[in-house]
């Protein structure tokens, strides 16, 4: 028996590169006790490395880690939550502070709680699930409510003509519902500080891809309340701070007084801008800012009157306000030109 079960043990590391007592008891009957009292010579002879100390431990290879080190699923009730003690629970159980550098655990805390807090203040939901993943190369979180939504919250609560409307904002910053308490700079930060961040809502899904320098809308099936991936590397070079500074008015002032917005989300048929009231739209609450990045990646044209309203209006109504222009092609240069040659 203990020959056919060692083979069992190095079939399934060698096909799924980790096992569990469950695994083999499943495939064999034997007991758990049995089992373990293999497993152990198999330890001891440094055949086997064993992650984690729970039921659910897993074995592998000696010198590697398995794709997931250790999860965190709790559930909350929202009223009297407080997102600190939440973060510090998490930080504890996962031991952060030994298994992810220091810029993942800034960014990871930073976007915790701002994701988090979200939920506890603007979301109406009785309850909130958080799922955190400590991954092979990764750190990841889920934070779901059953709320009224984001963009239908931001919809109702900014006047806003629809939920689709409500996700451009979103991407602008600055956005919030409450502003008394909030400046909305928390997911414009996380979304940027992040590897990939998601915010799913009903049928809308904002999608943030860092590490191909896209961002993404998508139709979705209905979701009650909010859903919030996040993920970034244990390893990240990325520094929070250089979020701030990027977007930041002067050195270490972190004033939110720059922002990007990527023209492409901002009509379902990317090809063609040309309308004033798309370019009023794109440019709304952007008053707001110092420096503005309007990114035409993936866009081919514009029209005359699209580019009049952003790169001359605009800009003789706000002439403190500087407008960068990224990623044009020939076609869009040529118009910007024609309407401000001294962006040319």
């Amino acid at each position: 028996m203990q020959t056919e079960l060692y083979k069992l043990i190095f079939k399934l590391i060698k096909k799924q590169g980790e096992f569990t007592v469950n695994d083999i008891r499943q495939k064999t009957g034997i007991s758990r006790q049995a089992i373990h009292k293999h497993i152990k010579k198999l330890l001891e002879d440094g055949k086997l490395q064993k992650i984690g100390s729970t039921r659910g431990a897993k074995y592998v290879k000696p010198g590697r880690s398995p794709d997931i080190t250790h999860t965190i699923r709790r559930s909350y009730q929202v009223k009297g939550l407080q997102e600190d003690d939440v973060l510090q629970s998490v930080q504890l159980g996962l031991n952060l502070r030994s298994n992810i550098n220091s810029n993942a655990r800034q960014i990871f805390s930073y976007a915790f709680t701002e994701v988090l807090n979200n939920a506890i203040d603007h979301s109406q939901s009785v309850r909130v699930y958080i799922d955190v993943e400590l991954k092979r190369y990764d750190i990841a979180f889920t934070i779901r409510d059953y709320g009224v939504g984001i963009y239908y919250h931001m919809k109702n609560r900014l006047g806003l003509p629809s939920e689709e409307t409500s996700l451009q904002e979103l991407i602008k910053g600055k956005a919030t519902t409450d502003p008394e308490r909030h400046t909305g700079e928390g997911l414009f930060f996380t979304a940027r500080s992040a590897d990939f961040l998601k915010i799913a809502s009903h049928r809308l899904a904002l999608l943030f891809d860092n590490k191909t320098h896209d961002v993404i809308t998508e139709t979705i099936g209905f979701r009650k309340g909010t859903g919030v991936d996040f993920r970034v590397s244990r390893n990240t070079k990325r520094k929070l701070a250089d979020s701030f500074d990027e977007f930041a008015g002067k050195e270490y002032d972190y004033t939110f007084s720059k922002t990007s917005v990527r023209v492409k989300l901002f009509s379902r048929d990317n090809d063609r801008f040309i309308s004033r009231s798309i370019a009023k739209r794109i440019l709304h609450r952007l008053d707001q800012f110092e420096e503005i990045v309007i990114d035409f990646s993936d866009v081919k044209s514009i029209g005359q009157g699209f580019a009049d309203q952003i790169f001359r209006v605009f800009r003789q109504q706000h002439p403190h306000i500087k407008i960068i222009p990224v990623n044009t092609s020939e076609a869009i240069r040529a118009m910007i030109a024609h309407v401000s040659p001294d962006l040319s």
